[in-house]
C-alpha cells in the first residue's frame, strides 16, 4: 500500500462520488433504508452540491493508494461555534479499514484545521455507526450533543455531535 492524502481540485470531485457510491451502501445498509441512502447520496454527493461547497471554501481531500482513490475527508469552517472547524465527511473503502488509515485521515483533518487556526474540530456521526464512533473516540473525539436533524422527505439524521480540541 502506498497511502497518501491530498487536496482535490474541483475537476476531481467525481472521485469523491465514486468512492461514496461504494462505501455508503455498505456502511449504512443496516442503519438506513435504501430510500434514505439514495436521498442522502443526492443531497450530499451530487456534482452540483459538491461544486457549490468547493466554491464556498470547503476542503475536499482524497485518500489514495497509489493512483487509486480509496477514501475522502471533507472539512471546513463551522459557523455554529467560534474557532471551530467541521469535519463534514470521512469515509474509507472497507478493504482499507482496520489498518490505521482512518486514524491517519483523522489526524490529517486535525492537523489541517489546526494549521488553519482553528481550536476545535467537530463532526456528526450516526448514533448507530458503532465502528465510526469507536474510531473517533480512539482519536480523542468526545460526544458533546445528541441531535435529530430533519433533512427532508421525512428523513432524519440521528447523530451524535463529537468534538476534539486541537
Amino acid at each position: 500500500m502506498d497511502i497518501s492524502i491530498r487536496l482535490l481540485r474541483k475537476d476531481e470531485l467525481k472521485l469523491v462520488r465514486q468512492v461514496a457510491d461504494i462505501v455508503w451502501p455498505v456502511t449504512f445498509k443496516e442503519i438506513l433504508s435504501p430510500e434514505q441512502i439514495a436521498y442522502m447520496m443526492e443531497m450530499m454527493y451530487a456534482q452540483s452540491v459538491m461544486e457549490k461547497e468547493f466554491d464556498e471554501g470547503i476542503q475536499f481531500n482524497g485518500v489514495f493508494d497509489g493512483a487509486d482513490a480509496v477514501g475522502y475527508l471533507i472539512w471546513g469552517h463551522y459557523g455554529g461555534a467560534p474557532q471551530t472547524a467541521k469535519l463534514h465527511k470521512c469515509y474509507l473503502l472497507t478493504d482499507y479499514q482496520g489498518k490505521g488509515i482512518g486514524s491517519m485521515m483523522l489526524q490529517t483533518a486535525k492537523a489541517l484545521a489546526r494549521e488553519a487556526g482553528y481550536k476545535h474540530l467537530r463532526l456528526n456521526v450516526n448514533r448507530q455507526n458503532a465502528k465510526a464512533i469507536k474510531a473517533y473516540v480512539r482519536n480523542d473525539f468526545k460526544t458533546i450533543e445528541t441531535v435529530d436533524n430533519p433533512i427532508g422527505n421525512g428523513f432524519y439524521m440521528n447523530d451524535y455531535v463529537m468534538e476534539t480540541d486541537l
